[in-house]
């Protein structure tokens, strides 16, 4: 098995890794674990400045000589220390986290040989929960009580309507993430509890047709055991 840990930027991402993608690529033979910045005792979520994401990755390469390594971050929040962050900020929308991953790559390769595969996504994690709105707000219903699940899938298909259509789309300020959103409409929205168990109701296939930069990702992590199973990936 190819071990390959992620530095997530958060709980919800690491959650995410274990729960839905580490199983979705197992199959492929990619032993997948996500994990946060710091020691095990002091181990926390948000997103730092790069150097303090290159040392913990400079220490888990250490642990053993053939792992991979990758990082899952969103774009809105990183900070202008990111390879590529300041210069991405005049390119279209749809480009900007494509451009920070192969700056990424190109630092990150030089120092880890081929073995760094970063992935970012331009907004929170929650704009995954707006690619099937029906089965995402059922599942947010179940997790949490009181919640109308039909009302609850209109009022996201407007949102995402209203940002074009394109999940990728839903931000462009602190006020109107995702995640500010679902709060609004569902009342005590859990993103760890709620938000990874509604993902992974959707289904990894689902999410990557309405997510570029999860499909992007999972396709180069295909990519590293497709050589040993005969072209198959996940």
């Amino acid at each position: 098995m190819l071990d390959l840990i992620v530095l997530c930027e958060g709980q919800t991402e690491r959650e995410f890794c274990r729960q839905v993608v580490g199983p979705y690529v197992v199959a492929s033979g990619v032993a997948l674990a996500g994990t946060l910045v710091g020691k095990p005792q002091r181990k926390r979520g948000g997103i730092r400045p790069w150097i303090v994401y290159r040392a913990e990755l400079e220490r888990l390469a250490k642990e053993r000589a053939d792992r991979h390594l990758a990082v899952l971050v969103d774009y809105y929040a990183m900070p202008d220390s990111w390879p590529g962050r300041m210069e991405s900020r005049g390119k279209p929308a749809g480009d900007r986290g494509v451009h920070v991953e192969n700056c990424l790559s190109a630092e990150g390769n030089a120092i880890f040989a081929g073995r760094f595969h970063p992935c970012v996504q331009l907004h929170e994690f929650e704009s995954l929960l707006f690619v099937d709105p029906d089965i995402a707000a059922m599942s947010i219903a179940v997790g949490g009580g009181a919640i109308n699940h039909q009302s609850l899938a209109t009022q996201m298909k407007a949102i995402r309507a209203e940002c074009g259509g394109s999940v990728e789309q839903i931000n462009d300020s602190p006020e109107l993430a995702p995640s500010k959103r679902l709060t609004a409409i569902a009342r005590g929205y859990d993103k760890v509890a709620w938000g990874v168990t509604a993902v992974a109701d959707v289904s990894v296939p689902v999410l990557r047709d309405g997510c570029p930069w999860l499909d992007r990702w999972l396709t180069r992590i295909a990519n590293l055991t497709a050589s040993a199973d005969g072209g198959k990936g996940v």
